[in-house]
């Protein structure tokens, strides 16, 4: 991986999802960009960091999301130290009432 344009590549990947504003879009950029299972990984990643938020435990993660606890585990890590951009979509979903995510 080339460290020097991450953040280039990182900025053109927010930019172009911004472009996206319908949600119609959204979902055909999605279709474009990624394979279905790309698509399966980063939403299996999102239902595992929503679970681990609202305080469910690894073990019923890992069954109702069909994953072994290690790959939850994983997410954990993430949410406690990453840089909290899954806890702030989050929880700003859950504030203006939307529970879809």
């Amino acid at each position: 991986m080339d460290k020097a344009n991450l953040e280039k590549d990182k900025q053109l990947l927010i930019d172009s999802l911004k472009k996206a504003v319908k949600v119609r879009d959204l979902s055909s950029f999605l279709d474009d960009l990624l394979t279905e299972e790309e698509i399966l990984d980063l939403a299996q990643r999102l239902k595992i960091a929503k679970q681990i938020i609202e305080g469910k435990t690894y073990d019923e993660i890992a069954e109702k999301v069909n994953t072994s606890t290690s790959t939850v585990s994983k997410i954990g890590q993430v949410l406690k130290y990453g840089k909290g951009g899954l806890v702030k979509v989050f929880l700003k979903s859950k504030s203006r009432g939307g529970g879809k995510l």
